[in-house]
């Protein structure tokens, strides 16, 4: 019997549930920080991220179908001795228990400055706990169809955002490549962090349900999100000028904020609370394979006490840690750094090695 029969997820959560893993901050920061290193030629800055993102995924595949009922908690050992496995495990554990701090501590105080600035913040860390610890307490399988369900119901984000078109200045994308090549490689590594939760897939994938097709969902959900960040950026550099983009933290926001109807106006702030819904799958997942992996380290079959661990700690640290616009700003970009050694470099360093050495009888 498989060893996570009872939580099979089907190829289209796993794709999903990768997606909304990476659909992060990126979406409100992403357009500005492009235009900084890249100009209007961040658009190939992005493609190139993709394709990174891509390659380092069919290498994570490359090495978990080697052992299809393990997770990466229980290769380490296997590769490396329970000594170093032990180690290597827990850093990965600190690397997404970082995710998780990061990604809700900046999502705390973005929408503490945009839309809740009076309210207290510990309040506003409660009503964010709560939610995240009802959810990320589950199974693979409830965190799949979260991503599942808020996927589809959050389709009508897109085609608000694709309204100012429009008011679109094509000619503001020409010439191509006017700088050449230089800023366009120095502008892929900010998309390092937009395309970050397609290593959850070291967690995701003895959970699915049909492995032969692991490799071309990873494909379809990095896909997936690069034709949302694209569609972004197109409409954030056809809408301000090259020169005018940069002044802005938050571009996307500053374009939501002058669309209006003749029936509705404020759509920025519907969208940001639609937003929300989307932006609780990036923290859940680090959450749930950070305490997924401290449950394994130890033994233990349910990982639920140490989500409300976290949960009470995110609780205190919010007494006294109160993230500035320039603050959370400047852990994303850290985390971004640190995610380029993990989820880009650690999977070709695993192939490779598990291609070359063997241990304790061999290994298949």
């Amino acid at each position: 019997m498989k060893k996570y029969a009872l939580n099979e997820i089907t190829v289209m959560q796993y794709i999903l549930l990768i997606h909304s893993t990476q659909l992060g901050f990126g979406l409100l920061s992403l357009p500005a920080d492009l235009a900084m290193y890249a100009g209007t030629d961040g658009w190939i800055s992005l493609l190139i991220g993709w394709a990174l993102a891509v390659l380092a995924s069919l290498f994570i595949v490359q090495v978990m179908k080697k052992h299809q009922d393990d997770t990466i908690y229980d290769l380490f050992p296997r590769y490396f001795g329970k000594v170093l496995g032990f180690i290597l495990n827990s850093c990965i554990i600190v690397f997404f228990m970082c995710g998780f701090f990061v990604s809700f501590f900046s999502a705390v105080g973005f929408f503490k400055l945009e839309l809740l600035a009076n309210t207290p913040n510990f309040l506003l860390v409660l009503l964010f706990a709560l939610p995240t610890y009802q959810l990320a307490r589950n199974n693979v399988r409830i965190l799949a169809r979260y991503a599942e369900i808020t996927f589809w119901s959050f389709m009508w984000i897109m085609l608000v955002i694709l309204y100012p078109l429009k008011e679109a200045h094509w000619l503001y994308l020409l010439p191509v490549l006017k700088d050449g090549w230089g800023p366009v490689l120095k502008a892929v590594n900010p998309t390092g962090l937009s395309f970050l939760g397609f290593e959850i897939s070291f967690i995701l994938y003895p959970f699915l349900k049909h492995k032969e097709k692991a490799a071309m969902g990873i494909i379809v959900g990095n896909t997936i999100t690069l034709v949302i960040y694209m569609v972004v950026i197109l409409i954030c550099f056809l809408f301000f000028s090259p020169d005018d983009i940069t002044s802005y933290k938050y571009p996307t926001l500053k374009v939501l904020k002058i669309i209006e109807f003749r029936f509705m106006e404020r759509i920025e702030i519907i969208v940001l609370v639609a937003y929300l819904f989307l932006i609780f799958r990036v923290w859940t997942s680090y959450l749930y394979a950070s305490t997924f992996g401290i449950s394994q380290l130890l033994g233990k079959q349910d990982h639920e006490p140490f989500v409300r661990l976290t949960m009470i700690v995110v609780l205190l640290v919010s007494t006294f840690y109160r993230p500035s616009s320039t603050g959370f700003a400047s852990l994303l970009l850290r985390f971004g750094q640190v995610g380029w050694y993990f989820s880009f470099a650690l999977p070709f360093f695993l192939l490779a090695y598990t291609s070359v050495f063997t241990r304790k009888g061999g290994l298949q």
